[in-house]
């Protein structure tokens, strides 16, 4: 096995890696002198602590555990520029949307086959209040999915999927899922407002509900529906609120725009394949 003067790279460096990139930093998981990025807009606009590379393949040369970050439209380009550096100590850890782990060993399998770890993190990963579905390619051992959940621990919890065609499902869920949080929030602050509260008041008391109440079903142990009915008294305020909301499907219309973003995730994927 060769020796890599740096524990990540990263190739892409928007918005998600960034947070990504902050944590590792911030959490001490690992020191900037460890980690080697690609530079980019975002990069010059908003710099790191951490060394910027001259290329793609110098990314890959420099660093065993390769963090593939850029958009699923631009993988094809970033794949061509790298292919002919890969080893077979590398692990590719793939933060796409949409892109199948057997697309990427194809595409970087010139110099034997390419080990890669799939994974769909979300923005609270920058807190360490994060959750990051993962699975494995068919190159890639237990040991390296291991190996890249301890890395991604540093921004929260980790849920192994078996199943590759359910990473799309993962990414609808919590993916996206702060900004169904984010909408449900300024919802709540609308309705606050509506009913006369200024907007700061609104948001200070939607958001700290909204976030006491995910840490109640963290912590207590008890399903969403007991928690719900445990605060729903008959014929009181949030009775009211629930008929409404049942009466409005909202329910229905949720679970509708969750399976939107798991379709487009699908589609992604056929979409980057056929390029």
């Amino acid at each position: 096995m060769s020796e890599h003067k740096y524990a990540l790279g990263v190739i892409g460096t928007g918005h998600i890696a960034a947070v990504m990139i902050r944590r590792f930093l911030d959490s001490d998981y690992l020191p900037g002198e460890r980690i080697i990025v690609s530079n980019s807009k975002t990069l010059r606009a908003h710099p790191l602590a951490v060394t910027v590379a001259d290329d793609n393949p110098d990314v890959v040369r420099s660093a065993r555990i390769v963090m593939l970050a850029v958009t699923p439209q631009k993988f094809a380009e970033a794949a061509a520029s790298i292919r002919s550096v890969t080893a077979g100590d590398h692990i590719f850890l793939s933060i796409m949307a949409g892109v199948s782990t057997d697309r990427i060993e194809k595409a970087l399998s010139a110099n034997g086959p390419a080990r890669v770890i799939r994974a769909m993190p979300n923005l609270p990963f920058g807190l360490g209040r994060g959750v990051t579905g993962l699975c494995r390619g068919a190159q890639a051992s237990v040991d390296d999915l291991e190996e890249t959940r301890h890395l991604l621990n540093a921004g929260g919890v980790t849920v192994s999927i078996d199943d590759e065609a359910l990473m799309d499902a993962v990414t609808a869920v919590a993916g996206s899922g702060p900004a169904y949080f984010y909408y449900f929030v300024e919802m709540l602050m609308a309705g606050g407002m509506a009913a006369g509260l200024n907007r700061e008041d609104a948001q200070v008391l939607a958001a700290h509900a909204c976030v006491g109440a995910g840490a109640m079903l963290l912590e207590e142990g008890a399903s969403p529906r007991e928690l719900r009915e445990a605060v729903t008294s008959p014929g009181g305020t949030t009775q009211a609120a629930m008929d409404t909301l049942t009466n409005r499907k909202v329910a229905e219309h949720v679970t509708e725009a969750v399976l939107a973003a798991f379709s487009r995730g699908q589609e992604l994927g056929r979409l980057t394949a056929e390029q």
